[in-house]
């Protein structure tokens, strides 16, 4: 099987965005060990050439490029310098995602503007980019990274699971269109994994929680209450444990290569992923608590992380 894996990328051409960490760049790296030729990009280029100088040293080709998915110029830009210089694109991996959590009155208007932009406008400006050309060419595969938040609606996350839901939605009408014109299309549904992306999380915050408090103290205890937040969400044994506990990075992306060269649709990397589906379309009624049971659990740590916050960033404003 793994000779098939590698079968199925070696002297292939293809496109990663958000490739200087977590899951992309660990999809680069593992392509080139495969033979692919790549074209990466993101928006950190010093971890972006991070990742190119380490494909470079295991003799792989690769090009990379700043690239806000969110900007359609940069976009097209990042689409035609690759076109150019491999000329066929067999695989688009669009990867790139943020997430916001928090109660969904707090969220302002700006912060459903920018995850629509990154979560599904980004997703939409590069499948566009590549479509005409995968058409030309007669074949290709679209990899779209979505999330388990696509599948199973989780409270505390109305923001994120909405564009997640959407990159699914996306993926199986575009399957329905392009297959029978050569084109693959694969979802990426992982479960919480092991990487940076608390980084770029935005929070809705009750405003009153941090009421006297100065700019830089908040700063602070919402920098590190979020790391309290990711900590807790990825413990194996923690609150959401059942649910979530955090994967290895490239445990999970094993699993999904294996899985994008039998060219499967939904692609998760833990079994119970598809389980959950089937409950939904066979026992609602037992999906329907488990949806209450999540969201109940993801709110409790929400209130914890929101506990904790305010009691770092009185200890930084008392120093």
């Amino acid at each position: 099987m793994i000779i098939l894996r590698k079968k199925y990328f070696r002297g292939k051409n293809a496109v990663i965005t958000g490739a200087a960490s977590g899951i992309g760049r660990t999809f680069a790296i593992k392509l080139a060990k495969m033979g692919a030729n790549l074209a990466i990009s993101d928006i950190n280029m010093a971890r972006l050439e991070q990742t190119k100088e380490d494909i470079e040293s295991i003799g792989g080709k690769v090009i990379s490029c700043k690239c806000d998915v969110a900007n359609e110029k940069e976009v097209n830009n990042m689409a035609e310098n690759a076109i150019a210089e491999f000329t066929d694109i067999h695989f688009l991996f669009s990867n790139v995602g943020i997430a916001m959590g928090g109660p969904f009155e707090y969220f302002t208007l700006d912060h459903w503007e920018k995850i629509i932009k990154v979560n599904l406008w980004g997703m939409i400006y590069c499948v566009r980019a590549f479509i005409p050309r995968m058409l030309e060419q007669g074949y290709g595969h679209v990899i779209v990274t979505s999330s388990m938040a696509g599948s199973l609606g989780t409270g505390g996350m109305i923001p994120y699971c909405t564009t997640k839901f959407a990159n699914s939605g996306f993926c199986e009408a575009l399957y329905g269109e392009y297959k029978r014109k050569g084109i693959d299309v694969s979802i990426i549904c992982p479960f919480p994994l092991k990487t940076n992306l608390i980084e770029t999380v935005g929070m809705s915050i009750p405003p009153e929680l941090f009421e006297g408090l100065s700019p830089e103290a908040i700063e602070h205890g919402i920098k590190l209450g979020k790391k309290y937040y990711w900590d807790k969400y990825n413990e194996d044994k923690g609150p959401l444990s059942g649910f979530c506990g955090g994967f290895p990075v490239e445990r999970s992306v094993n699993r999904f290569i294996k899985k994008i060269s039998r060219k499967k649709l939904y692609i998760y990397d833990r079994r119970y992923g598809r389980l959950l589906q089937w409950l939904r379309g066979q026992w609602p009624g037992v999906y329907k608590h488990v949806l209450n049971d999540l969201g109940k659990k993801h709110f409790e740590l929400i209130e914890d992380t929101f506990k904790e916050a305010v009691n770092i960033a009185k200890n930084y404003e008392n120093k």
